[in-house]
């Protein structure tokens, strides 16, 4: 068992005493929550045989314990279908009036498309293979947000932008990371969402803006555009529509650029998905991807994939 897997089960029990403790928490003063994902995919390359693999990708576990009036804590243990270890832990202190400041191990502002595959619209990502994941997963650090009204804004200070790990950041605060965001909802059915950050350890900038439309109680759309500095940018579109309580489907088409790597792509997404319960969904996707450039791996990709989500 790795280390940070240790101090993430120490961090749980810990939370969990204070939390029942805790006399002015209101009951429950500790709730439970996770998912898992199990999926089974085929990937073809132009020339290239087929490769198949049916595997848990993905399976979370957390708790929030209430520690006080205006205090909460959150951690996590995450499995990526090939490690587990400690995903979130923080500590938020809410400091009223819009106002909170987390401490600890949290994930980052940006991006469009969600971290946690429960939160999918469909199985694979849009992009981020040509310009190495633009968008960071987890560090550590400080973070303040503000909320009121229409308008919401927060930044962070972290270890790293990006670590070796998607589970944490490289843990050196000599050269600090910063983020920060600006998200408006004051047009009917929208919300614009502007971010960036700043690696200092690479010495390199991304800028995100994404918004998203409700065009109806059923169909939404979402568009993004990312630029990453001194290398290239990448960009979706994405319909989601819900045919039914159970039934939904989105369709997506995404690019990326990189100068670096001297080569680009275009992505076709179509996913369906039907959740049996509200514990219990199957999703499917097929994507194709047409690359070109001198740095391209190969010509084209074709991706079928099935997925089962477990929620708890």
């Amino acid at each position: 068992m790795k280390t940070h897997t240790k101090l993430a089960v120490a961090f749980l029990a810990a939370a969990s005493s204070i939390a029942a403790q805790a006399a002015d928490a209101p009951a429950p003063a500790v709730t439970f929550s996770g998912y898992a994902a199990v999926t089974g995919a085929i990937t073809k390359d132009s020339g290239a045989a087929s490769v198949s693999d049916l595997d848990l990708t993905a399976a979370k576990f957390g708790v929030t314990a209430k520690l006080a009036t205006n205090v909460s804590a959150y951690a996590s243990l995450y499995y990526n279908g090939t490690d587990a270890d400690l995903l979130d832990a923080y500590v938020t202190f809410d400091a009223g009036s819009g106002l909170t400041i987390t401490a600890g191990n949290f994930l980052s502002y940006m991006g469009y498309e969600a971290f946690d595959v429960i939160n999918m619209a469909q199985i694979s990502y849009a992009n981020g293979g040509l310009l190495g994941g633009p968008v960071p997963a987890y560090h550590t650090g400080v973070k303040v947000d503000y909320v009121t009204g229409n308008h919401g804004l927060g930044a962070a200070v972290v270890d790293s932008i990006y670590g070796p790990t998607l589970f944490n950041g490289d843990g050196d605060y000599t050269t600090k990371g910063l983020e920060a965001y600006y998200t408006y909802k004051g047009i009917k059915d929208t919300q614009i969402w502007l971010g960036g950050l700043q690696d200092n350890d690479n010495g390199g900038a991304v800028y995100d803006l994404w918004v998203s439309y409700a065009l109806s109680k059923t169909e939404s759309l979402g568009a993004e555009y990312l630029v990453k500095e001194s290398d290239g940018y990448n960009w979706l579109l994405a319909y989601t529509k819900g045919i039914d309580s159970k039934l939904s489907v989105t369709a997506r088409l995404s690019g990326e650029s990189s100068d670096v790597q001297d080569a680009s792509f275009v992505k076709y997404t179509l996913s369906p998905a039907y959740a049996f319960t509200d514990k219990f969904s199957v999703r499917a996707e097929i994507s194709y991807t047409d690359y070109s450039g001198a740095g391209a791996a190969t010509s084209s990709s074709t991706f079928y994939a099935i997925q089962s989500l477990f929620k708890f």
